[in-house]
C-alpha cells in the first residue's frame, strides 16, 4: 500500500469529488483517479459510487476512512519526529497561544529561547484562550500562553506580566501636533465602540463606560487584528492592550485618547501546565527572565 494512495482517499473521501481532489492535492484529476484504483485493488473493495459528477463513499469507504486517518497520522507523526531528531532536535515543547501574544511578544521569545536551547524543537499552536486551558488539560498540548484565567482547577496557572489597556482611534490624516485633542466624549456620541476582543475586562469595563456614558453604540469584534484593522479604516474605536498597539501607534495609524474619570482595566497574561516536565520547566525559567516575575 503506498501511503500516497492513503492521502488521495482521505481528500477525495472530504471532498466528494475528484476534480476538487486534484486542485487540493496539486496533481492532474487522472491521477486522483488512479490512486483510489490502485487502493481499491490493493485492498479489493470499492470504496466510491457515482452520483453525477459527484462521487459518494460506500459502506466499505465509510468503514475504512476512519483507519485511513490513522495510519496518516502515525505516518506523519513518524516521520516527523525522525526528521527532527536528524535536524538535533532531542526534545519537543508544543505550545499553545493566543493570537493577540502570538502577534506581539511570540516571535521574539520563541527566538530568543530557541537560540538558547537548540535541542528543543518547538510546535506553536494558535488558539483562542478557552481552548487553550482545554487543550492542556487533554495533553493536546504542554504548556500555554493565554490571556484569560482557566477555570480548570487541576491546572498550574501562573500570572506573569500585565499590560495598560488604553483607548485608541484612527488617525484622521491632519497634523497630529496643531491638532487639538481628541475628547472621548465626542468618540461615545458619534462612533461604534468596538467590544469583547479580549477574553477577560470587558464586563467590567462596559459596566463602568455605561455609568458615566448613557448612549453607548457597540459591535462585539473578537479578534484584536480585525479590530485594529477596522479602527485604521474609520469605523469606530475600542480599548486595547497596549503591547498590541506598539507598531499602529508608533507609525501614527492609531491614536491614543486620554480618558479623564474613566479607570482603565489591566490585561493579564497567565501562563498554564498541567505537567512539571523539563521542557517545561526551561521555558518557564525563559520566561521568567523576560519578564521578570
Amino acid at each position: 500500500m503506498n501511503i500516497n494512495w492513503l492521502r488521495t482517499f482521505i481528500m477525495a473521501a472530504e471532498n466528494e469529488n475528484f476534480r476538487k481532489t486534484a486542485e487540493k492535492l496539486y496533481m492532474a484529476q487522472p491521477t486522483v483517479t488512479a490512486h483510489i484504483k490502485q487502493l481499491e485493488r490493493d485492498i479489493g473493495t470499492q470504496f466510491f459510487s457515482r452520483s453525477g459528477r459527484n462521487i459518494v463513499l460506500t459502506e466499505a469507504g465509510r468503514r475504512f476512512l476512519p483507519h485511513a486517518r490513522l495510519i496518516l497520522s502515525n505516518y506523519d507523526r513518524g516521520t516527523h519526529d525522525l526528521l527532527a531528531w536528524e535536524q538535533g532536535y532531542k526534545r519537543k515543547l508544543t505550545i499553545a497561544i493566543s493570537p493577540l501574544l502570538a502577534a506581539s511578544i511570540l516571535p521574539y521569545i520563541i527566538r530568543q529561547f530557541m537560540e538558547r536551547h537548540m535541542d528543543v524543537e518547538v510546535i506553536v499552536q494558535i488558539k483562542e484562550s478557552m481552548e487553550i486551558s482545554e487543550m492542556i488539560e487533554k495533553g493536546e498540548a504542554d504548556l500555554g500562553l493565554l490571556q484569560m484565567k482557566p477555570v480548570q482547577g487541576s491546572l498550574q496557572v501562573e500570572k506573569i506580566k500585565e499590560d495598560d489597556v488604553i483607548c485608541v482611534c484612527s488617525h484622521d490624516g491632519g497634523d497630529l501636533e496643531s491638532s487639538p485633542p481628541i475628547d472621548i466624549h465626542d468618540l461615545f456620541e458619534n462612533q461604534t465602540l468596538f467590544t469583547y476582543n479580549h477574553p477577560e475586562y470587558w464586563d467590567d469595563l462596559l459596566n463602568a463606560i455605561h455609568v458615566k456614558y448613557h448612549k453607548v453604540r457597540t459591535m462585539v469584534v473578537t479578534q484584536v487584528h480585525i479590530t485594529k484593522k477596522f479602527i485604521e479604516e474609520g469605523l469606530g474605536f475600542s480599548f486595547l492592550p497596549k503591547i498590541a498597539l506598539n507598531r499602529e501607534l508608533m507609525e501614527g495609524r492609531l491614536l491614543e485618547v486620554r480618558t479623564p474619570g474613566l479607570k482603565l482595566p489591566k490585561a493579564s497574561t497567565y501562563i498554564v501546565t498541567r505537567a512539571d516536565t523539563e521542557e517545561n520547566r526551561l521555558f518557564q525559567d525563559f520566561l521568567g527572565e523576560y519578564f521578570s516575575y
